[in-house]
């Protein structure tokens, strides 16, 4: 089980400090009779988070609590100082500050810690220890941060398709790239054997970054597993995904998906798309769009939707890439024309990738990409699914 910042043993630092003369008891008796004393009742926000500051305070009596994008992370007991780095700085607050208890605070400026820091060696050196300690809280809090970041990635990878069954399959070789633009993703593709003959292809982008898209993610891998069978169709599936993020979703939840099955047989592709971009079709030296018709994207505000199939029958040689729009949008960025359109940027660099050969075409277009002078092509997930016939 994690430990709270309060739940951590106290360093042999906080002890000694605890120990010494605290900041209050340093203070010159000028200072503390002509700074102000500032009373807050319960529940009263002392600083706010991403306001300017001007003013640092020490607490008298009572109790605050510290919250960082709404998260407590730490308590203010009676002696401590806090609101220093916006007073020292004149910059904006990195915490919000709010009153536990009925409360009483001794208010400082910036000018007065300074010429108390020239005036006490002790005051200086007792400041300096405070905030070491509360660096190390910090780094602790990010540490573990970092550590739940990393097992969510992990989580998100290990959901992925093997793409492994197709190194040396007989009718389809599949390459992909995943490039989340944090710790996770709301990039989403899977390619599921409904069949011995047949396949169901995935990619999807849900509305946001990190964090926050991945229960969506989820939600909707492991509905699509559960419902995609041998007979499945892709327009009736995104029909009742739809219904199901409208039904089990929190408001305001969207995903683009495509879905695409493809008969090994016969080669028989049937196509839907909740929400662009469309797959691109590389044929003959020639890349463009499957389609240029999408429906709405999954979660849109109607309770019932209809998608349309479209059907194809693919040939030997060609070569079908999936894609988010962060790809799309990092390929214009790579070619500094502001007036390029993404489809067609994308489409002219598919054709560039599949004309040097059939391997690796997902993974060489973010080569291509990420080679750029450009080192910010990407702002958002990226993802690339490409097949091709063999």
């Amino acid at each position: 089980m994690s430990q709270s910042p309060g739940d951590r043993p106290k360093s042999p630092d906080a002890d000694s400090a605890a120990a010494s003369p605290g900041l209050l008891e340093l203070l010159s008796e000028a200072v503390r009779s002509d700074s102000q004393i500032r009373r807050f009742a319960a529940g009263q926000v002392i600083v706010r988070e991403g306001d300017r500051g001007s003013e640092a305070y020490i607490l008298l009596a009572g109790r605050c609590e510290v919250s960082v994008h709404g998260d407590v992370v730490n308590h203010i007991e009676p002696g401590e100082l806090f609101g220093e780095v916006g007073c020292l700085e004149s910059g904006p607050r990195t915490a919000t500050v709010r009153s536990e208890q009925d409360s009483e605070l001794l208010e400082l400026s910036a000018d007065v810690l300074r010429g108390e820091f020239l005036r006490c060696p002790a005051f200086l050196d007792r400041f300096l220890r405070d905030i070491t300690r509360r660096l190390r809280d910090i780094s602790a809090r990010e540490v573990l941060a970092r550590d739940e970041h990393r097992n969510l990635r992990r989580v998100l990878e290990r959901l992925q398709p093997s793409l492994d069954p197709f190194v040396n399959h007989p009718v389809l070789s599949i390459d992909a790239r995943w490039r989340p633009l944090s710790y996770a993703s709301g990039d989403y593709y899977d390619i599921l054997e409904v069949s011995p003959a047949r396949f169901l292809f995935a990619l999807g982008d849900v509305m946001g970054h990190g964090a926050a898209t991945t229960p969506i993610l989820a939600m909707i891998r492991g509905q699509l597993h559960e419902w995609a069978t041998a007979d499945c169709h892709p327009d009736e599936l995104l029909a009742r995904l739809h219904r199901h993020i409208r039904r089990h979703a929190q408001a305001n939840v969207f995903m683009t998906l495509t879905l695409m099955t493809l008969d090994l047989a016969t080669l028989a592709v049937e196509l839907s798309i909740a929400g662009p971009p469309a797959p691109l079709l590389f044929r003959g030296g020639t890349c463009a769009p499957m389609t240029g018709t999408f429906g709405w994207t999954l979660g849109y505000p109607f309770d019932e939707m209809a998608y349309d199939l479209h059907r194809f029958t693919l040939q030997q040689g060609d070569v079908v890439v999936f894609y988010t729009d962060g790809l799309s949008e990092a390929t214009v960025a790579a070619a500094s024309n502001v007036d390029a359109r993404e489809t067609e940027a994308l489409s002219a660099l598919v054709c560039e990738v599949a004309a040097a050969g059939a391997d690796r075409i997902a993974a060489r277009l973010f080569e291509k990409l990420e080679s750029t002078p450009n080192a910010s092509i990407f702002n958002d997930d990226a993802t690339a699914l490409a097949l091709c016939i063999r």
